[in-house]
């Protein structure tokens, strides 16, 4: 992954030039199907700082360096164990406006890139097991001004054979 973080950066800072923009992004996690079984339904936190690069036609792109973590829950069929979920992200993140406009409005937003999982658990049945693996994600936002946005987005990631991250998340993101 540290190739990838340092094509990424190198990408965002030679774009620079190019009206690009600093951020962050706080969101919260609502786990679905896997997740929501091992953590029992524990509504997760997250973070990350982008860089928005505009480009042509109402198309902004958005390298990201993010962090979720779900507390732990007790994880359905193993009584006594209590498991967490973190991961770290490093993603591609692709905004069309239709409107031409990245400071106002609505917009769709796609996502790709690599997550690195941890899956820790502890009581009965303790275990920590690692995992990077592909992340997708998609959804919708809005600017309301040049500075703020919201978004609302799934997420998906096959963190294991027997275990695939999927979410809601619903994020408000702040330009410097």
């Amino acid at each position: 992954m540290k190739p990838i973080a340092v094509l990424l950066v190198t990408a965002a800072l030679s774009l620079s030039g190019q009206d690009a923009v600093l951020g962050a992004r706080v969101h919260g996690l609502l786990p679905m199907g896997d997740l929501k079984d091992l953590t029992n339904n524990q509504v997760g936190l997250g973070a990350a700082v982008f860089v928005d690069i505009p480009h042509s036609g109402g198309l902004v792109l958005r390298p990201l360096l993010g962090l979720q973590y779900i507390p732990q829950g007790s994880t359905a069929g193993l009584p006594g164990t209590k498991t967490s979920v973190t991961s770290v992200d490093l993603m591609l993140d692709a905004l069309w406006f239709p409107n031409d406009d990245p400071d106002h409005g609505p917009y769709l937003v796609g996502s790709v890139g690599g997550q690195q999982w941890r899956v820790s658990a502890t009581g009965t049945s303790p275990s920590t097991q690692t995992a990077t693996r592909l992340g997708l994600g998609g959804g919708l936002g809005y600017q309301l001004s040049p500075r703020l946005g919201v978004e609302a987005r799934g997420l998906w990631s096959p963190v294991q054979k027997n275990l695939t991250a999927t979410g809601l998340m619903i994020s408000a993101t702040l330009r410097f």
